[in-house]
């Protein structure tokens, strides 16, 4: 399935190609190898069932204690 990211504010983050579907809380690693939580998923924006905008945020990454 192809999504289209984009941040709390709708500003184009990227694209991305999920195996399965997303559901909200669902945490991934896109290509730009950053982490994210979908926060909203919304299917009207686009007529195309193959495409859907979803809502992110960026997880931050654990700090490896030394």
């Amino acid at each position: 399935m192809q999504y289209l990211m984009t941040d709390l504010h709708q500003r184009f983050i990227g694209s991305l190609h999920y195996n399965k579907p997303l559901t909200v809380g669902d945490v991934f690693r896109a290509d730009n190898t950053k982490s994210y939580t979908v926060v909203s998923i919304n299917s009207t924006r686009n007529q195309s069932k193959d495409v859907k905008s979803v809502t992110v945020i960026p997880v931050r990454e654990p700090v490896a204690a030394h």
